[in-house]
C-alpha cells in the first residue's frame, strides 16, 4: 500500500433513503454489531439501532460531528448506540457483524486489509464506491429523492 495516503476524509452525508436501504440490505440482527466507518452526524448508527435495535458504533474523527451524534444519542434516549471519537484507520472493527461506509476508493484500498479481518459471514455496505480486490454479492442501485441521484450501494459477504 506504498503511496497511498490517508488524507483528511469529507463528510459527506449519505441521502436518508439511501441509508434505510443499506439498512433493509444489512439486515442486522438485535444480537449483532453494525460499525460505521466514518459515521458524521450519525444517521446509520441511530437508524440501526432504533429499527433494527442492533448494537451500533460509530467510529468519527471530527468532534463537532461526535458531539452532534451524541446529542442526537441523548434525545433518542437509545442505549444500545454509541459514537467513539477516533481514527477508522485504527478502530478495530474485526468483531462487526455488518460493516457500514461512505468512503472514498483511496480510502477503501487502505483499509482492505482490515476488511479481511472480519469474521465469517460479516457484511461490508458500502455506499455509491466499489471496494478493490473485493467481489460484490451484490449490487442495488437507489434513486434518491433527496439528490434526485441513482446512488449504488455495494454488498460483500465476508467468508
Amino acid at each position: 500500500m506504498e503511496g497511498l495516503r490517508k488524507r483528511p476524509l469529507p463528510f459527506v452525508p449519505s441521502p436518508i433513503d439511501v441509508v434505510y436501504k443499506m439498512l433493509s440490505i444489512a439486515d442486522p440482527n438485535p444480537d449483532e454489531v453494525l460499525v460505521d466507518l466514518g459515521s458524521g452526524d450519525g444517521r446509520i448508527i441511530l437508524s440501526a439501532a432504533r429499527y433494527y435495535k442492533c448494537r451500533s458504533i460509530g467510529v468519527e474523527k471530527n468532534t463537532n460531528l461526535v458531539d452532534l451524534t451524541r446529542r442526537k444519542i441523548n434525545t433518542m434516549d437509545l442505549d444500545n448506540v454509541t459514537v467513539v471519537h477516533g481514527d477508522l484507520y485504527n478502530f478495530d472493527f474485526s468483531k462487526a457483524d455488518v460493516v457500514t461506509l461512505y468512503l472514498l476508493p483511496e480510502t477503501l484500498h487502505i483499509l482492505l486489509p482490515k476488511f479481511k479481518e472480519l469474521k465469517r459471514g460479516a457484511r461490508i455496505i458500502s455506499h455509491d464506491y466499489h471496494i478493490p480486490y473485493l467481489t460484490p454479492y451484490e449490487v442495488h442501485e437507489v434513486k434518491s429523492s433527496e439528490t434526485n441521484r441513482t446512488h449504488k450501494i455495494y454488498l460483500y459477504l465476508m467468508k
